[in-house]
């Protein structure tokens, strides 16, 4: 068996098939990178912010995001019934919309300003920082379920109606970690430079 019959056969560039193949090949990339779909994907490289969704019978974001935070083992339907079984309670407790009173807790217990760790020249310093709407919204529920569970109390949807309708009346222990925030970032404001 001769060399030439085994190695791969060589194509000289004039040879006119090679021509052919070397067009169609920079035809075939150049479509790609003209295609505007194509164009846009390396463009668009940031993900598109989600909001959340609302829940069945309130229609309203902030009910959702709640319950996605009571929800425990992946039992959404029991998270569902103890936050419905809550805002009844406050109905029938202070006879006005529970979705008020769940608004005006969430934004009498959301903080402004919160404080950092941040690690300088060896010493860690609580570096206080302003917060956005939607992280101290996010705070506000987690403080609001933390003292709710924290209650005496096996029932919990006595417990979350209780500690709303106490932060919508400006008490608990909510509002308590909210005062305790502010008041060690006031502490702290020397370092704020330290952003």
């Amino acid at each position: 068996m001769s060399r030439q019959s085994t190695a791969k056969k060589r194509t000289a560039k004039s040879d006119p098939i090679y021509q052919n193949r070397l067009i169609n090949t920079t035809a075939k990339k150049g479509t790609a990178k003209s295609d505007p779909i194509y164009h846009n994907k390396l463009i668009n490289t940031t993900a598109k912010k989600r909001t959340a969704k609302s829940d069945p019978i309130y229609h309203n974001r902030l009910v959702n995001m709640l319950v996605n935070r009571i929800l425990k083992h992946g039992k959404k339907s029991l998270a569902y019934r103890i936050l419905y079984r809550a805002m009844k309670k406050i109905q029938q407790k202070t006879e006005k919309n529970p979705l008020v009173v769940l608004r005006q807790a969430i934004r009498g217990v959301t903080p402004e300003v919160a404080v950092k760790a941040r690690r300088k020249s060896g010493s860690t310093y609580q570096v206080p920082i302003k917060i956005k709407s939607a992280k101290g919204k996010v705070l506000a529920i987690r403080w609001l379920l933390g003292a709710s569970r924290k209650r005496p109390g096996r029932n919990m949807d006595l417990n979350l109606s209780y500690e709303l309708i106490d932060a919508a009346k400006k008490q608990g222990n909510a509002i308590r970690k909210k005062e305790e925030t502010h008041r060690m970032a006031e502490a702290n404001r020397a370092f704020a430079h330290y952003r």
